[in-house]
């Protein structure tokens, strides 16, 4: 058996989704979904399918056959590794798709142990290296936190003693309404306490209604409509992308570590500096 490929992992079409979408509508405003567990209609508007890589066409499925058939996944996966150790899964991995693994944005074979245990996907492994992961973590010194800093109450939030959607006690954690990688503030106001397995499930979508005052200030547009989740999710995600896009460009080493020092003395964190701005020097090839 040889592990699944595919090109589109990592794809971020956010740049260019509303000229895609717009120039899919002149021809139809609607498609057929064509999962064959679809419920209900199936004919449905264009924006409720996910794009193609590149923008070029709609994937079959509509958005909810994808969130659901990928939440049937996660529970198979999990359900096939949560008694297994992380030894146990990469001799797994090894055994079932060979001795290395391709991580999906360097583009590099790298042996299993050089890839984070993630009993969410199919081969046990994530689809990213270690030394790429370094840019999507919000807790390691990553871009999202020490580079673009959120917005900030100076006020400690505490955690309530259950989780605020399935009353769960067990493994509390803090987690943001509207999700940081959607423009979501660091405010109070934008956090609540939700159990691991709520807050796993969440992930960085957008399910529930969210207001105004839950955006990062450099975010703001009095023309967003915050009554439809999914084309509120994609607007506020090219917002997101096209802010950073502009920074990274003109970001400078020495303004990283000034920012990293800055937050990490404002926030009283233990970071070490020298070892956080040599993982950001590495994550942009810089020296």
């Amino acid at each position: 058996m040889s592990q699944r490929k595919t090109t589109n992992l990592g794809f971020n079409t956010a740049r260019t989704q509303d000229e895609s979408y717009t120039e899919i509508e002149t021809s139809s405003p609607t498609a057929k979904c064509t999962d064959g567990k679809h419920e209900g209609e199936r004919i449905l508007p264009i924006r409720m399918f996910y794009l193609n890589k590149g923008g070029r066409g709609l994937q079959g499925a509509c958005i909810t056959c994808q969130k659901n058939r990928r939440a049937d996944r996660i529970k198979r996966c999990r359900e096939k590794f949560q008694d297994m150790t992380a030894q146990q899964i990469r001799e797994t991995y090894i055994e079932t798709y060979g001795e290395t693994k391709d991580c999906s944005k360097c583009k590099t074979s790298k042996y299993p142990m050089e890839f984070h245990i993630s009993i969410s996907m199919e081969c046990g492994l994530h689809n990213h290296c270690l030394l790429c992961s370094i840019g999507n973590s919000q807790g390691n010194g990553g871009l999202r936190d020490f580079i673009f800093m959120p917005d900030k109450d100076g006020i400690h939030y505490k955690k309530k003693d259950k989780c605020e959607r399935c009353e769960g006690t067990h493994k509390l954690a803090v987690d943001h309404i509207l999700p940081l990688a959607k423009g979501g503030s660091d405010r109070i106001i934008n956090k609540q306490t939700l159990c691991v397995h709520c807050n796993s499930k969440k992930s960085d979508t957008i399910d529930c209604c969210v207001r105004p005052e839950f955006l990062s200030d450099r975010y703001r547009d009095d023309a967003l409509d915050f009554t439809e989740n999914t084309t509120l999710s994609r607007v506020l995600a090219k917002k997101v992308y096209e802010f950073r896009a502009g920074h990274i460009d003109n970001a400078s080493l020495e303004e990283i570590r000034d920012s990293v020092k800055e937050y990490t003395k404002k926030h009283n964190l233990g970071h070490n500096l020298d070892r956080i701005v040599g993982k950001i020097a590495a994550l942009f090839n810089k020296t």
